[in-house]
């Protein structure tokens, strides 16, 4: 058992106490690009807090607490180099710690690092840790950043204006390790046809950004280099330690096909993992093609099928969107109307999960049953995504797993310098910590 004295030794030891002439030592690589964990560390159990969260676990060593609440809409999280938790949240940026290592951050224990109109989603340190990038629906904006710092030096500065309004709003934001920034773009709507919304959505830019920007920032239309297309609404993005970037996509809505026995909108398509390598098409399907999740007249899961309802040039055929040289294949398909809008590769040791993908799903609207609200594993060998398992989410009256229902709504995954799986909750403002109870 933990000792009081001990609990405020490891608090101090992860999260630091504000000093920038100090920066903690993590205890296990987070996604803030700290250093790999010592032995010591690798065995300690994460399964400590306040307030113990009633939730399914996949297995009897996990366990869930509610690391902060009244964060309300919290969005993407990032880890300071420090071990503090940063959270778009509702127009604002919050600061989260755990001074006194209860595995709980109290009112006492965060505060607004700045705030810009409409934050709603995206955030990201730069990969020298000198600027926090945030996202609105229109703009990315950064504010320059000293490790320990928990309010923003001098103003926020316009990096990227003029993106597209309306429709998908959710710009999520992933740094690679040429501190290069990579801004997703989602549709205007459900099935996108307008040319503009063609040219100018559903699709991912990568920026080479200098110290200095120009007064204003730059202009969305007219800058970054478009990497790949097609791309409904890359809600999640991350940046793995092999520099490999991953993307969680939420496929369209009420879809209907002829050919595969009409409405077929309950299992279909099925929501997509990315894998954006930069090789082959750079086109990944929206709005002409699908992934198959489950038809019973179909070829199974992952199939690429032509959507039906488009006319012109944006009608495809089945056969173009099967070849693989005209459209990059998802690298795996999750179910359909789960909406994904985290992924990480766990690289901790923390949790039996090292090397795996860990996706959050918000969860469904166009269901019935609905379906999602969950937290997700799926085996990664090289790039071959496998065997997806459910590792927390509701729990019904007999112990086992409810889906569509549950007061959390998981929107992002991120792993914490402690090895814990943290998970922000946009619909009860709260952040979730899983941990896992080391053997004795």
């Amino acid at each position: 058992m933990r000792s009081r004295r001990y609990l405020v030794l490891f608090a101090l030891h992860m999260f630091g106490c504000g000093s920038s002439d100090n920066p903690a030592k993590p205890a296990a690589k987070s996604d803030a690009a700290v250093q790999p964990s010592d032995a010591a560390a690798r065995t300690e159990t994460t399964c400590f807090g306040k307030k113990p969260l009633d939730a399914y676990v996949a297995d009897p060593k996990l366990c869930a607490y509610v690391f902060a609440e009244e964060v309300n809409g919290a969005r993407q999280l990032a880890f300071a180099p420090n071990g503090d938790l940063f959270v778009n949240n509702a127009g604002k940026v919050t600061v989260l710690w755990d001074a006194d290592g209860d595995g709980y951050s109290s009112t006492s224990e965060r505060s607004v690092f700045g705030e810009a109109p409409g934050l709603n989603h995206g955030i990201a340190f730069s990969r020298d840790n000198k600027f926090v990038y945030v996202s609105s629906g229109t703009t990315v904006y950064r504010y320059k950043y000293t490790s320990g710092r928990r309010a923003a030096e001098g103003g926020r500065e316009v990096v990227i204006d003029g993106i597209p309004t309306g429709g998908h709003s959710a710009r999520p934001l992933a740094f690679d390790s040429k501190n290069r920034l990579y801004v997703s773009i989602g549709s205007g709507g459900n099935v996108d046809t307008a040319p503009n919304d063609i040219a100018l959505r559903s699709q991912l830019r990568r920026y080479e950004l200098p110290d200095s920007l120009p007064q204003g920032g730059l202009a969305y239309a007219d800058s970054g280099e478009v990497i790949a297309t097609g791309m409904r609404n890359e809600s999640g993005l991350f940046v793995d330690e092999q520099d490999r970037l991953w993307g969680v996509e939420n496929g369209r809505d009420n879809l209907s096909d002829a050919d595969l026995g009409g409405d077929i909108h309950n299992d279909n398509p099925g929501e997509e993992i990315n894998l954006i390598d930069g090789q082959g098409a750079k086109f990944y399907g929206y709005p002409s093609c699908f992934s198959e999740h489950t038809v019973s007249s179909g070829k199974g899961t992952g199939t690429q099928w032509a959507d039906e309802s488009l006319a012109g040039t944006l009608r495809k055929t089945d056969e173009f969107c099967s070849d693989s040289s005209q459209v990059h294949p998802p690298a795996f398909v999750m179910p359909a109307h789960w909406a994904p809008l985290g992924v990480i590769v766990y690289s901790g040791r923390s949790l039996p999960y090292t090397g795996d993908l860990i996706i959050g799903a918000h969860g469904s609207w166009n269901r019935q049953p609905a379906t999602g609200r969950v937290v997700a594993r799926l085996k990664l060998q090289g790039t071959t995504v496998s065997d997806l398992q459910i590792i927390l989410g509701q729990k019904n009256s007999r112990g086992e797993l409810a889906q569509g229902g549950w007061d959390v709504r998981p929107v992002d995954v991120r792993q914490g310098p402690d090895g814990a799986i943290y998970i922000s909750d946009d619909s009860g403002g709260r952040v979730i910590k899983l941990g896992y109870k080391q053997s004795n």
